[in-house]
């Protein structure tokens, strides 16, 4: 993320993906950038002086209440962009507020059963 983003992180990653904010070690609180987790998942949003967002390559997350976590993101004025292209996995993309792609997968379609 860009330097001095972090308030927008925090409202985003905490505020309307439900993620809590964890504290950084002492010896890197200086670089900025915050880590988030929710369960096992862990994020850590670094800052880069020269950022570019990843439109590409990026992560993926299984989610309880998609429709919910779609209808929060649009009214919030984050893009929602349902991909039917895996039958039988409902899935949108949305963007965090640096332009980083997100996909958002409703868990137990096809992830983490055997």
């Amino acid at each position: 993320m860009p330097p001095g983003s972090e308030a927008q992180a925090r409202a985003f990653w905490a505020g309307l993906l439900g993620m809590s904010e964890e504290e950084k070690p002492a010896p890197l609180v200086g670089r900025g950038g915050c880590w988030f987790r929710a369960g096992p998942v862990i994020v850590h949003l670094g800052v880069e002086k020269d950022f570019a967002p990843q439109r590409k390559a990026h992560p993926a997350f299984c989610v309880r209440d998609l429709d919910a976590l779609a209808a929060r993101l649009a009214q919030a004025g984050y893009p929602v962009t349902w991909d039917e292209a895996l039958p039988g996995r409902r899935r949108f993309y949305t963007a965090d507020p640096f332009g980083n792609r997100i996909e958002l997968i409703r868990d137990g379609d096809g992830f983490g059963q055997k």
